[in-house]
């Protein structure tokens, strides 16, 4: 098959673009063709370029001065910048590059909506729903659904898709809202990283040792102290406030309980500097010494740190999925998920952590504490249970999906 892989970004450099690359060399080495097109607002025409084995055209945002006063009036309603762009450019592109059996699109919303208007009428066109372009949480400034417009885009979209992958049953939920029929909607998780798993020839228990000592000595840590992740960008529907509202209750427990907060801050219309906010409600509990906002780091750290902590917490109000849950799984450290996030349905079903309620600070410390106290039975189940998200394992099901097509 001949397949074009449509992303909202793409750069060579990205870490967060592996998780495609990894799916398009397992399909690329069961002999299928993929190349890649992506949007760019950093030239006023097409241009393509060879990354590695695979080609990657880069389609402009911003053709013309016409296209850029339509991308200006369509900001409003949309919340996206460069939507008129999009169809603008993805048209063009497929009068020259028609010869598609299946177009893989990352979002229904602002890529999907673009791929629908343009595509030969011959490509079957699949759809992969990560969670913001559907989801619609007004009281935290998240998801394009927040836009009348943009739901009515995403129906029309849908419905013209050949197939739907949501990144988890929840979302797949929520796909139904808009009408996709279950005979062409499934939930698949999002793969993770090769590099998240330790070496199969490793020691991981040594290797978890080392990185916890690295985490005492940079954070000048007690040797007894039970260390609690979070990573993830500091925005308000990550829910990271209620760690913080709960470390009384986990201090209560018995542990030294420290919370190390990882990754970078935002500031958004509504609730201004998180982060800011979240060292004021430290110090108004008094707990500001056992709260270290550490900011972001680079990728290649994240399994350290994954690796080093007793559990990690994914507090979010609303999320599609969060791979870092999968992450710390392959690194035997049992994860505490809301039941709000996609990713503690599949948590749930393996017994490898604790789900708890969202909003809530002392559901959030009966879990960190239960998980604490059961690490070692929860840990032996964490890598065999992420296993399962490897990307050759996910890039097999979607292939297989797409054969069918």
């Amino acid at each position: 098959m001949r397949l074009l892989y449509c992303l909202p970004r793409y750069d060579e450099h990205a870490l967060g673009n592996q998780i495609h690359t990894e799916v398009i060399q397992h399909w690329r080495n069961l002999g299928h063709e993929v190349e890649i097109a992506t949007i760019s607002s950093a030239s006023r025409r097409p241009t393509m370029k060879r990354v590695g084995e695979t080609v990657v055209h880069y389609l402009p945002t911003r053709p013309s001065s016409v296209i850029a006063l339509g991308n200006k009036l369509a900001e409003p309603v949309t919340g996206y910048p460069y939507l008129v762009g999009a169809i603008s450019s993805f048209c063009t592109f497929f009068q020259t590059q028609p010869g598609y059996d299946v177009i893989h699109v990352e979002t229904a919303f602002p890529l999907g909506v673009a791929v629908a208007f343009t595509k030969p009428h011959q490509s079957k066109l699949a759809i992969t729903l990560p969670g913001a372009d559907i989801m619609r949480v007004e009281a935290f400034d998240y998801g394009y659904a927040r836009y009348r417009l943009v739901r009515l885009l995403i129906r029309w979209t849908l419905q013209q898709a050949d197939y739907v992958r949501a990144d988890s049953r929840q979302i797949a939920q929520v796909a139904r809202t808009y009408g996709v029929s279950d005979h062409k909607l499934r939930a698949i998780p999002y793969n993770i990283t090769d590099h998240s798993f330790v070496d199969a020839h490793s020691n991981i228990n040594a290797y978890r040792t080392q990185a916890r000592q690295l985490l005492i000595d940079k954070h000048q840590l007690t040797d007894d102290a039970r260390i609690i992740l979070s990573l993830n960008r500091l925005h308000p529907f990550k829910g990271i406030e209620y760690l913080v509202e709960a470390l009384p209750a986990i201090l209560s427990c018995g542990y030294d309980a420290h919370a190390l907060i990882v990754g970078p801050n935002r500031t958004t219309p509504k609730h201004g500097d998180y982060g800011a906010y979240l060292q004021k409600r430290a110090i108004e509990l008094g707990i500001a010494d056992r709260v270290h906002l550490v900011g972001a780091i680079p990728h290649i750290e994240a399994r350290d740190y994954l690796a080093g902590a007793d559990v990690t917490v994914v507090p979010s109000i609303a999320e599609s999925f969060s791979r870092v849950v999968i992450e710390s799984a392959a690194v035997g450290t049992p994860p505490v998920v809301t039941r709000t996030t996609g990713a503690s349905d599949y948590v749930r079903d393996a017994s490898c952590g604790a789900v708890v309620n969202p909003q809530d600070a002392h559901s959030l410390a009966e879990g960190v504490c239960s998980a604490i106290s059961a690490h070692g039975e929860l840990s032996s189940r964490c890598i065999p249970f992420a296993q399962a998200f490897r990307s050759a394992a996910i890039a097999q099901e979607l292939i297989e999906i797409y054969q069918s097509l």
